[in-house]
């Protein structure tokens, strides 16, 4: 869970202690697919880098359909620290972003209050506070 959450939670909580009894919930906001794809197929590329550098090229000849190593194997070994560089910190690092979202949306009795995913920004206290006041809930602070 993300601190986020728990702050949006606190903050709902102090506001409408009848909330405070676990009405509250979260959970990560899953991934778009193709973000998911993307961070299983860099791992891959990780794993194959690794496997790469260490074996040399004896690497290539486990692998039945390619005879020799390809010619941007090559220039990945004379290049080698900028292409470290690339796969393990900046690709990593730019999949990551799109993995972890930190989307939510606040409901109450199945109906969306306020969406972090829809606005794209987090939310004020007039934000959360108003509809939930509308809805019934009674501030205490």
């Amino acid at each position: 869970m993300s601190r986020n959450f728990h702050q949006l939670k606190e903050f709902l909580e102090q506001h409408f202690p009848e909330l405070a009894n676990g009405a509250i919930k979260g959970a990560n906001y899953p991934a778009p697919a193709w973000a998911t794809i993307a961070s299983q197929a860099i791992m891959f590329m990780q794993v194959f880098t690794m496997m790469a550098v260490f074996t040399g090229d004896a690497i290539w000849n486990y692998i039945p359909f390619v005879q020799g190593a390809p010619s941007w194997y090559y220039s990945m070994k004379q290049n080698s620290a900028v292409v470290f560089i690339g796969i393990f910190l900046i690709i990593p690092s730019v999949i990551q972003s799109y993995i972890t979202t930190g989307a939510f949306e606040v409901m109450l009795d199945g109906a969306v209050i306020y969406s972090k995913l829809a606005t794209g920004r987090m939310p004020n206290g007039n934000d959360l506070l108003k509809p939930l006041i509308q809805a019934g809930l009674r501030d205490v602070k």
